[in-house]
């Protein structure tokens, strides 16, 4: 993460991750962008750091926590069926959370360094508030599909189901389920043991009407396979995959793949209280 008189110059996750080390924290939240836009500060009991990254799958998630964790008091780690799709979300090949971070030579010469913030200096001239995240760790939501939105409720139900099929396509269509991936959630769960760190897993919540669409697909019996796999890996996982919090109002009105900030700290806190002895820790 850069900054200059224009705001911040460009934002990748990935880089500015490491602030971790110096925000003062107890405990860790860790998944991809569903996760990525709860306010930790709302969660209960212990002060979190949101180290979410946004497409984020398995084997980076295990990488940054072998390099990141210290000795924190609960670890929330979320997961989503389409970390496993390998034909959308390649495998990432990397073996230690260095080979994601860039040297000084490719922040001030890198190409993908000057492409970030071509696009911010673009904001800045349009007058365009540039999204990235706050000292805690949370991304701040965007809102642009919200703005887009047609008032009109049939444009709205047209607009709302295109932007559904080309999520459910995008993550779900003609999936190649990665077996490797099912590897480095076992990893995961090997280092937190290893480190005696106190964690909880989670399948974050689906959007009811992506669950529909879910349904009508072949990609459907590899999900309920996936889901027995999970539990087999973490017993006492919360699966709230198809729960009281798949609800539609739950989510963004023009986003059917994140749930808003109420629905994340409500069950959030659910798995929190099974885990907080010390109230005073706050």
């Amino acid at each position: 993460m850069g900054n200059n008189k224009t705001g911040i110059y460009f934002c990748d996750e990935r880089q500015a991750k490491d602030a971790i080390l110096k925000y003062v924290h107890q405990a860790v939240i860790i998944g991809s962008s569903k996760t990525g836009y709860i306010d930790p500060d709302a969660l209960s009991c212990y002060r979190f750091y949101n180290a979410s990254l946004r497409a984020t799958v398995p084997e980076e998630i295990f990488f940054y926590l072998k390099k990141y964790l210290r000795d924190e008091k609960l670890v929330l780690i979320g997961f989503d069926f389409y970390m496993f799709n390998e034909r959308q979300f390649p495998f990432v090949n990397i073996t230690d959370w260095d080979d994601v971070t860039y040297s000084v030579a490719e922040y001030l010469l890198g190409a993908n360094i000057l492409k970030l913030s071509w696009k911010t200096v673009e904001k800045w001239y349009k007058g365009e508030v540039s999204h990235c995240m706050k000292e805690n760790g949370q991304f701040i939501y965007p809102g642009d599909a919200q703005k887009s939105l047609s008032d009109d409720p049939q444009q709205y139900e047209k607009q709302y189901n295109d932007i559904l099929k080309g999520l459910v396509k995008h993550h779900y269509d003609k999936i190649s389920f990665s077996d490797r991936r099912m590897d480095y959630v076992r990893k995961i769960k090997e280092l937190l043991e290893e480190k005696n760190i106190p964690y909880a897993v989670f399948i974050n919540p689906k959007n009811s009407d992506v669950l529909i669409a879910l349904r009508q697909l072949e990609a459907y019996e590899l999900f309920v396979k996936w889901q027995k796999e999970m539990k087999t890996i973490f017993p006492n996982i919360y699966d709230f995959s198809s729960s009281k919090y798949s609800a539609r109002e739950g989510f963004y009105r023009g986003d059917p793949y994140h749930y808003n900030n109420a629905t994340g700290k409500a069950f959030l806190n659910e798995i929190i209280k099974d885990y907080c002895y010390d109230e005073s820790t706050r």
